[in-house]
């Protein structure tokens, strides 16, 4: 890796952004415990492509990009349906794709315009007037050292020990100020931002922070015009952190559909008073006391008990523990779901 170091330097107005927002993410955890589902994650997806488009002057309206969306046949040949659908797609997948891997950012992008008439998905190339300008004259960064740069700022994001946040913030200063792309760098820049995010808290799963940026659109293009002068990175990394406090801050309990009828078609049963025979599993009476009060997931019981063979301790000590009537899911529908924790019914 060549020594790439962001102009960067932690304030303590950062700090304390980040004090704010690590409180309001436990909060915001809470209440979206056990609530996360496919229906939730696709409607805060809706209203990120919408949000996103409309920070790039797009003139399609919320209403129509849900109905492209949640109507599939509606606008095949339309260039803007198409465009918004492949932007769903990206934003849908992207969680499967490498935060650090530049193949994987090509093949996002190359997603993102697919049906276009692009030959190539590969980074930008300098015109003639670019080149003729000088090395640096220009404002744009010269297109023959864009895959180097765009190497070193995710090697760097591996390795350094900054806090999650704020790399991920650096990360998507860096695409805002290189402009990789011939086209939709702000679109990619905001992708590629949002999967940061879900992979630092899985809670950005369900919260559109592109709707709180197009709140601050003006702030936002303004500090985008001088993204290049000094002091540019700590002005953008301030205005982001600001901007997910005030998202959490607003965040209300999510609206969970038909769920008394998913309660009687799972047939759970209400909580009870439980006491532990003398004679249960001693695994099962283990891992509740492992849970106590709290509700955690696979993981984080398994490293509590100090196992690591997951078959192990769901066969010795998870499904007992749940036969028995000691622990209960908080999704019961989905036991495999990825939001999936255990509590101790008491």
């Amino acid at each position: 890796m060549r020594e790439y170091s962001p102009l960067f330097c932690m304030s303590d107005k950062m700090i304390n952004l980040l004090m704010e927002i690590s409180e309001e993410v436990g909060r915001v955890g809470l209440l979206f415990e056990g609530r996360i589902n496919n229906g939730l994650r696709k409607e805060s997806i809706i209203k990120k492509v919408y949000a996103s488009l409309a920070m790039e002057n797009s003139n399609i309206s919320y209403e129509h990009v849900r109905e492209i969306i949640v109507d599939k046949s509606v606008g095949q040949d339309n260039k803007d349906a198409r465009f918004v659908k492949n932007m769903f797609e990206a934003y849908d997948m992207s969680l499967k794709l490498s935060p650090y891997s530049v193949n994987d950012l090509l093949f996002a992008y190359k997603m993102i315009f697919s049906g276009f008439g692009i030959e190539t998905s590969g980074y930008r190339q300098d015109s003639l007037t670019d080149l003729s300008s000088g090395l640096f004259e220009s404002n744009i960064f010269p297109s023959r050292f864009l895959a180097g740069a765009i190497r070193d700022v995710f090697e760097w994001c591996k390795v350094s020990e900054l806090h999650p946040l704020i790399k991920s913030i650096i990360a998507y200063f860096e695409f805002e100020f290189l402009e990789p792309f011939a086209d939709g760098n702000g679109l990619i820049a905001r992708l590629w931002f949002d999967l940061l995010l879900c992979k630092w808290k899985d809670v950005f799963f369900c919260l559109p922070l592109e709707e709180e940026l197009y709140k601050k659109i003006q702030e936002h293009k303004e500090i985008l015009l001088n993204i290049g002068r000094e002091g540019g990175c700590n002005r953008f990394v301030e205005f982001i952190l600001d901007t997910i406090l005030c998202m959490l801050k607003n965040v209300k309990l999510p609206e969970v559909k038909n769920e008394k009828k998913q309660v009687k078609n799972y047939d759970v049963k209400p909580q009870r008073n439980v006491e532990i025979p003398s004679n249960v599993n001693s695994f099962a009476k283990r891992l509740v006391d492992v849970l106590g009060n709290e509700v955690l997931s696979t993981n984080e019981i398994m490293l509590r008990l100090g196992m690591t063979h997951k078959p192990t301790f769901r066969k010795n000590y998870l499904n007992p523990a749940i036969e028995m009537g000691l622990v209960e899911m908080t999704v019961p529908g989905k036991p495999r779901s990825r939001y999936q924790r255990y509590k101790k019914i008491s």
